[in-house]
């Protein structure tokens, strides 16, 4: 995990409990302000109800004064003045009376009185029909919104009946006096107006849903499907409130109906209208949290640009040098504070490099004069026979043998004593072995030797006489010695990442002791080899040393009996057998011209 995003994660940590604890706030402070909403409007519209109620209580009282005063009573039993003066006045009065109790209250209202016996009506506003007193349906106690002429002008007003003696008739027969009280709808709708300027409420009164009353400024639409949606008035007596989803937006809806006059108040107000300041704040933190966020975010960025950038690419040229690439360099703009440390950087890298290019030089000079010293140790003994042969084919007077050894040993020297060119390919150098067997073969005559080596690994680099001097063993130790002729066969193969080169031929060979005595003073070292004294395990050994610096750590040398009886020495070493020494001493190798001076003597 890096510091980037650690960083962020503490920013996370820090953000997390801070909103987590603001929206566990905001929604007690919602809950809160919803359950004082609550109390608040149930107490207004129990208020408001009570004053409705009070004002039609007090009417219908003077309602019940009517039916009591002796003037209605006169008019009441038929008792009508015979003289015409006496009767307007008792008419008067009862006008007067019915006036005066309908301008008692300032609600606008008329209360009107029939009287069966007299055939007469009579209402606060003067003589009216008496059809217009007495209802077609069944006189009932309860307030009924009703049509109503006044004045000529056609009005809706609560209406409610008082009878005597009783209710539950129409029969004028029954019925002695009828007292209709008629209260405007205005006097209602006023009410509720000023109901609603006290909030953000939309009070209405409600029956039925074809009978309700609604302020002046009222939403019908959503008022018509608030009363489709929610039964009102269920409970009488009781206030209840409830959340209604309407268009979207959330309602309180509070009702409470009125015992004494068979209707219900309904109020409802929108939630969210009155939880703004709440939502506000809620959506201010939201926008302040956002904007930390991504302040967080872009400081974070800039960290990671300015000082997060820097860091891997310095730990990725480490890693590079690590891996032994001293080119690698850092590039590129860092900012002030790692540009001193990258120039520092790539300043230890190119005296790096030098140090390791100088101590690699030095090194490949170094094997490069152990192995001329170790190919300077080839047994000189092959010269001695050789001169030996030529002085024997010069007494027995045979010249032709003569000049053909002497161009074998010119062309056999002319490759051994190269130095400057220290390598050269497994091609050339079996080529240098057919030779140098040739030779062998003038003073033995009894040597058969083959390869099976593939085209591809005979252009593998290869020192110079590494091959020659196993020949030369397995000749001298192997053959020579042995009575009737010899095989040496070289056969070469690459498998699993690693060349194979085997030498083996079918003579004398070694016992087990010889052997496993020749394999540990072969891995004893050089001196040990020397002081042994045998030329056989001075040759194994200089052609170890030169292979092992030459192919490097995975090379190795193994000693063995072939099944034919004889040795087997098989050299291995690593794909693709690439030199230690330096490419250009790989390109000097034996050519065209060499074999021309061979040839030409």
């Amino acid at each position: 995990m890096n510091l980037i995003t650690k960083l962020m994660l503490l920013i996370v940590a820090l953000m997390a409990p801070v909103i987590v604890l603001f929206l566990y706030s905001n929604q007690q402070s919602s809950s809160v302000v919803e359950e004082q909403i609550n109390l608040a409007n149930q107490e207004r519209l129990s208020r408001f109800l009570g004053s409705i109620e009070e004002t039609m209580d007090q009417v219908s009282v003077y309602a019940n004064i009517v039916t009591k005063d002796p003037d209605f009573a006169e008019l009441v039993v038929g008792a009508v003045p015979s003289d015409g003066y006496d009767y307007s006045m008792l008419i008067e009065t009862i006008e007067r009376k019915l006036n005066l109790f309908s301008s008692s209250t300032s609600w606008m209202n008329r209360i009107s009185v029939y009287f069966p016996a007299a055939k007469l009506a009579l209402s606060s506003h003067g003589k009216i029909p008496y059809e217009d007193v007495l209802p077609q349906a069944e006189l009932h106690a309860n307030w009924s919104l009703q049509n109503v002429t006044v004045s000529g002008i056609l009005k809706r007003a609560f209406t409610r009946y008082f009878v005597t003696p009783s209710l539950g008739t129409t029969d004028p027969e029954k019925i002695s006096m009828i007292v209709r009280v008629d209260l405007m709808e205005d006097n209602i709708v006023n009410l509720l107006n000023r109901f609603k300027t006290s909030g953000n409420n939309d009070p209405f009164f409600y029956r039925s849903s074809r009978e309700y009353l609604l302020n002046d400024s009222a939403d019908g639409a959503v008022i018509r499907e608030l009363i489709g949606k929610v039964e009102f008035g269920a409970d009488s007596g009781t206030m209840k409130h409830e959340a209604v989803e309407l268009r979207g937006k959330r309602y309180l809806v509070y009702d409470q109906k009125s015992d004494n006059l068979g209707w219900t108040l309904v109020d409802y107000v929108p939630l969210e209208d009155i939880l703004a300041p709440v939502t506000r704040s809620k959506h201010l933190f939201g926008i302040f949290a956002a904007l930390v966020l991504l302040a967080g975010t872009v400081y974070a960025f800039l960290l990671y640009v300015q000082v997060q950038r820097p860091i891997e690419r310095i730990t990725a040229g480490v890693a590079q040098v690590k891996k032994g690439r001293f080119s690698a360099r850092i590039s590129g703009k860092m900012g002030r504070e790692f540009e001193q440390l990258g120039a520092q950087f790539n300043e230890m890298a190119a005296q790096l490099q030098h140090l390791v290019e100088k101590a690699y030089l030095e090194e490949i000079r170094a094997k490069e004069a152990v192995m001329k010293q170790l190919q300077s140790q080839i047994n000189p003994h092959f010269l001695y026979n050789s001169l030996a042969f030529i002085v024997s084919m010069a007494k027995l007077n045979r010249p032709a043998s003569i000049i053909a050894m002497a161009h074998g040993l010119a062309d056999y020297y002319r490759y051994t004593t190269r130095n400057d060119q220290m390598v050269t390919t497994l091609r050339e150098e079996l080529r240098f072995v057919g030779s140098y067997v040739e030779i062998m073969n003038y003073q033995l005559d009894k040597i058969r030797f083959t390869t099976d080596i593939p085209e591809r690994l005979l252009e593998q680099p290869t020192p110079r006489l590494l091959i020659q001097p196993l020949v030369e063993n397995a000749i001298v130790h192997g053959l020579e010695p042995k009575p009737g002729r010899g095989e040496i066969r070289i056969v070469g193969s690459e498998e699993t990442g690693k060349c194979r080169l085997t030498v083996e031929d079918d003579g004398l060979g070694l016992s087990d002791a010889e052997l496993a005595r020749l394999r540990a003073r072969l891995s004893g070292g050089q001196a040990a080899a020397a002081a042994d004294g045998g030329e056989r395990r001075y040759g194994l050994r200089n052609v170890y040393e030169r292979h092992r610096y030459f192919y490097g750590g995975g090379s190795e040398m193994l000693l063995d009996r072939s099944p034919s009886g004889g040795m087997r020495v098989t050299l291995t070493w690593e794909q693709p057998g690439t030199p230690s020494l330096p490419a250009e001493e790989a390109e000097k190798v034996p050519g065209e011209e060499e074999h021309k001076e061979r040839g030409g003597g």
